[in-house]
């Protein structure tokens, strides 16, 4: 199935003036004076970004605002996917409102009623709740500080926390509905506390936890897949991949390949949420191996010697790189990450978990956050990424 292309601005209404980057669409003039205030995100996907664009766009000019969108599907693909900031996915429409609009936020629920359920949450912004395509924060239109009580701060983009920043009013609250938590998921993942993010990507998070379920702690990997995350043109996303990776470990069991792979510590599988328990495997991987000049050939014997014996028992990994395997400390190498695996001769995952994984960069090298924490780069344990790619992306 081929996705639509995004309309040209021409095509939303050629007497608007717009300028274009090298990822977005900037249409309409901005508001004189106004550096920073609110922004309204909507979240698309493959199946419906030509369509909400088509829709929402004359709202916008009508209200006399500024908003840019991606200018393509490739941008819209990398940007759902996490490629350019785990802070910018679902950020595929961004509307500048200077000041609450009471008539236009109830024009735009109502026009995004049809899609309720149907796109990826934005990670750092408030939702309007109902399940609707809409979020908001509160920040810098140029640059990315902002100025509160004549004192000048950072625009944190990067947290919930900081959507609404301290000693700002959320103006927008009024006009937002609440929406109800699962208990199920609430009391699982209780049972595992996160302590530190692995990996965030658009089709899922990856988080080292502790399980508190026995009569000691102990370290384990919680992996969650994000409904309507990084959907694809077929309607699969990050829980449907999540699923199968689910039914991937079970397999391996039953072929008594589990040992060369995590434990399956314990899953949680309902609607809209996907989440798997693994054993933490105290490694490093191959790909970190190599950045610190440590690769050697003894590694990559017996990583093939790892895959010779998934091969035989008739598995292929789907995703065999150095990145997921990681070299163990009593000297063998394991296998994590099983979202592409599958028995030889069935049909391969609709999704491939490589699209963002980044080529080989030298140390020191920009690179890509995956981790919630801009600083950090995860190396170790059972399912860590090393170091990531090149993209870049203006933050909205």
């Amino acid at each position: 199935m081929t996705a639509p292309a995004l309309p040209h601005p021409r095509e939303l209404d050629a007497r608007v003036p717009f300028t274009e980057s090298t990822y977005w669409y900037a249409c309409g003039a901005p508001c004189p004076g106004a550096v920073q205030g609110w922004k309204l995100y909507v979240p698309m996907t493959l199946l419906n970004a030509r369509e909400l664009t088509c829709r929402l766009a004359p709202l916008l000019f009508g209200a006399g605002l500024h908003f840019k969108y991606v200018k393509d599907v490739a941008t819209l693909q990398q940007l759902n996917a996490g490629v350019f900031g785990y802070s910018q996915i679902g950020k595929c429409l961004v509307a500048y409102l200077p000041r609450p609009d009471a008539l236009l936020l109830k024009t735009l629920k109502e026009a995004l009623g049809p899609y309720r359920d149907q796109c990826p949450a934005v990670p750092c912004a408030r939702p309007f709740g109902g399940r609707l395509p809409l979020y908001y924060r509160f920040g810098s239109y140029l640059g990315g500080t902002l100025v509160l009580d004549r004192r000048e701060v950072e625009d944190n983009r990067t947290s919930l926390a900081h959507a609404v920043p301290d000693g700002v009013p959320d103006a927008l609250a009024e006009f937002t509905d609440p929406e109800p938590e699962d208990a199920r998921v609430r009391h699982f993942l209780r049972r595992y506390p996160v302590f530190r993010a692995l990996a965030q990507q658009g089709k899922c998070g990856v988080f080292h936890a502790m399980d508190t379920t026995g009569e000691t702690l102990r370290e384990v990997v919680l992996k969650a897949g994000y409904h309507r995350g990084q959907l694809q043109a077929d309607g699969t996303d990050g829980c449907d991949l999540l699923r199968r990776e689910l039914a991937c470990y079970r397999m391996l069991a039953e072929r008594g390949l589990g040992h060369l792979a995590p434990a399956l510590v314990d899953a949680l599988d309902v609607p809209r949420k996907v989440v798997l328990v693994l054993e933490y495997i105290d490694g490093t991987s191959l790909l970190r191996h190599k950045a610190t000049g440590r690769l050697r050939a003894g590694h990559l014997e017996r990583a093939w010697t790892l895959l010779k014996r998934f091969h035989a028992a008739g598995v292929y990994l789907g995703d065999a790189k150095l990145a997921n395997l990681l070299a163990t400390p009593d000297g063998g190498v394991r296998a994590v990450d099983f979202e592409a695996a599958g028995v030889i001769g069935d049909h391969a995952p609709p999704m491939r978990t490589f699209f963002v994984t980044p080529r080989w960069t030298t140390p020191g090298a920009r690179t890509w956050r995956t981790s919630s924490s801009p600083s950090s780069t995860p190396t170790t344990g059972t399912g860590t990424a090393g170091t990531t790619g090149t993209s870049t992306c203006t933050p909205a």
